[in-house]
This record gives structure tokens, C-alpha cells and sequence, in this order.
């Protein structure tokens, strides 16, 4: 497991070999603008963020990269078992695997560009 501390390219994370099939899990904090990559689970990247950054369960969103892909739309995915109950945090009765609320998405996509250059 990573925590992003500066922004890489696409082609920089394809270079990285643990990232299986151009595929990685990755969680996003939005209050402290933290990325971290790299896991089996979101869940245990959402653990990782909490014991070494603080990082609150409420704020935390899970994504997934498909690296061999090539524009953002195609790139990144909002889908992520953590996302259900955080949607519900935020007050969606059902939550489901992507981010329900735009604004929140939005902020998402725009911390995740802060580290990494679609």
C-alpha cells in the first residue's frame, strides 16, 4: 500500500509491478486530499489511511483505476463496497457502490487529479 506524496502519470502507475492487469483499488480522503493505492480491499486501504493519516471513515471514498485504458471516463470508476455505507453517512437510505452525491464525486475526481494525471 502507497499514499500518493507526488503526482504521477499513468504511465508512471502502469510501471508499478504490483498493480496486477493495469488494475488497482484505491481510496481517496477528501478533508485531508490524501490517495492511497494499492490493496486487495478498499477496505484495507481505508485502515491504512486512518492509523497512518488520521483519516475519518466518512471522509474516505473507494475507486478503482483501469490503467490500460485511455481517457478519465474510461480510467477511473466509483465502485467500491466502502461507498455504500459512506453514502449512507451522507444520508442516501440506500446506498450503493458508486458516489451517489455529484458534489461529493465531483471533489473526489478533483483530489484524485491532484495526484494523478489522466
Amino acid at each position: 500500500m502507497i499514499i500518493l506524496d507526488r503526482k504521477y502519470t499513468i504511465k508512471e502507475l502502469q510501471e508499478i509491478n504490483s498493480f496486477a492487469n493495469g488494475f488497482v483499488k484505491g481510496v481517496v480522503d477528501l478533508d485531508k486530499e490524501l490517495v492511497a493505492l494499492d490493496a486487495d480491499m478498499h477496505y484495507e486501504l481505508a485502515d491504512y489511511l486512518k492509523e497512518k493519516q488520521g483519516s475519518k471513515e466518512i471522509d474516505m471514498w473507494g475507486f478503482n483505476l483501469w490503467l490500460e485504458n485511455q481517457s478519465i471516463d474510461e480510467i477511473l470508476e466509483y465502485d467500491s463496497f466502502i461507498n455504500i455505507h459512506n453514502n449512507q453517512l451522507h444520508g442516501y437510505v440506500r446506498g450503493g457502490m458508486g458516489i451517489l452525491d455529484s458534489d461529493i464525486m465531483e471533489r473526489a475526481t478533483e483530489v484524485i487529479c491532484k495526484w494523478i494525471q489522466f
